[in-house]
């Protein structure tokens, strides 16, 4: 189980910065705006999805073999942002993107943006817990 813990973790973690610092910048600096936010739109539940997967199989894994709070408590708010990013914000952007309501676009942009740091620094947190047990 605490391999699985592991393995877990660095695939989240991993999926973040890969997807906030490689795809998403590619993705805006190849395609034309319409397509580049058809794209994300077909992306980003998949995207929180994986985090979402990833964070209860680290989560039931640290509870199995760790069960130590200065691990469980990042992993929850990591998984609890990952959740609230896809059920309630990606379709509150969407609704924005196809209202062309720009100035609510660009506020939940903005949410979206520093929750995904947010849950990419408890997800770090984590790690350094991992790397001393």
């Amino acid at each position: 189980m605490y391999i699985l813990l592991h393995v877990t973790w660095a695939c989240w973690i991993g999926s973040i910065v890969f997807f906030s610092f490689v795809v998403a910048p590619t993705v805006h600096a190849v395609l034309e705006r319409p397509d580049a936010a058809r794209l994300m739109r077909t992306m980003f539940p998949r995207y929180y999805l994986f985090g979402i997967i990833c964070g209860l199989v680290a989560l039931v894994s640290a509870l199995l073999t760790a069960n130590d709070l200065k691990l469980t408590v990042p992993l929850v708010i990591a998984c609890v942002l990952s959740a609230y990013a896809r059920q309630v914000l990606t379709p509150a952007l969407d609704q924005a993107r196809s209202a062309s309501d720009d100035e609510r676009f660009a506020s939940l942009h903005v949410q979206s943006v520093r929750l995904n740091l947010i849950a990419l620094a408890a997800l770090l947190l984590a790690g350094l817990r991992l790397a001393v047990a």
